[in-house]
């Protein structure tokens, strides 16, 4: 019974998080752990960071479970957000599906925490975030 209502308050501050998108849409952006000073500003609203990308789906509630999994990993290092988030994802990536992943200020750090995850990435590169809490 605990663990159902953990699982029940997760679901929530997800859902509360992911309304909080700065681009006003109401899509919304999870990045847990802001961008250190070695991230790079690339212009007003955005921000360029390393993701590697584990899973998308068209309905942000498929991803509950590898989310909570990911994040029992790489704690503040985690993002589900919508694709459309992100410049510089391949055109394969629909824009209205969101996205699971992990971030870092470094292709090094990448590495290190995908490894840590286990789980193979379909995509890692650097990327713009223009969606921002």
């Amino acid at each position: 019974m605990r663990l159902r209502s953990f699982g029940s308050a997760f679901g929530i501050a997800l859902v509360v998080s992911l309304m909080s998108c700065s681009n006003g849409t109401g899509d919304g952006a999870v990045t847990l752990g802001p961008p250190s000073a070695s991230s790079s500003v690339t212009g007003e609203g955005s921000v360029t960071r390393w993701l590697g990308v584990l899973r998308t789906e068209a309905d942000v509630d498929a991803l509950d479970a590898d989310t909570a999994a990911v994040i029992a990993v790489v704690g503040g290092s985690i993002v589900v957000s919508p694709v459309a988030c992100f410049d510089g994802l391949p055109a394969s990536f629909e824009p209205g599906a969101y996205l699971l992943g992990v971030v870092a200020d470094s292709r090094e750090l990448l590495d290190q925490l995908l490894d840590q995850v286990g789980r193979p990435a379909i995509f890692e590169g650097q990327v713009r975030t223009i969606c921002l809490d």
